[in-house]
């Protein structure tokens, strides 16, 4: 079963990826500043069957020592990652 995991990326923004059951993974959506629209869109997803997966999602941790309009310019697309990892 393929897995979507949210979570954060290295600015602190939220993010969701999608894991594929032969482990490849895919950046689905970024650059949220909360969990909750990331697992509203993955919620959406399975119950739509846009997917067949499970949903982890990964707490939220501190975000670096950058004021957010440095993170606004210095900001780019980050890669997916899998929650826990």
């Amino acid at each position: 079963m393929d897995k979507l995991h949210v979570t954060q990326d290295a600015y602190g923004y939220w993010m969701l990826s999608l894991e594929k059951e032969d482990g490849t993974l895919a950046l689905v959506a970024h650059q949220f500043e909360t969990a909750e629209k990331v697992i509203e869109i993955a919620n959406e997803m399975v119950r739509e069957q846009k997917v067949n997966a499970i949903l982890i999602v990964d707490p939220p941790r501190s975000t670096p020592g950058s004021d957010a309009s440095e993170a606004q310019v210095d900001y780019a697309k980050p890669a997916p990652k899998k929650a826990g990892a």
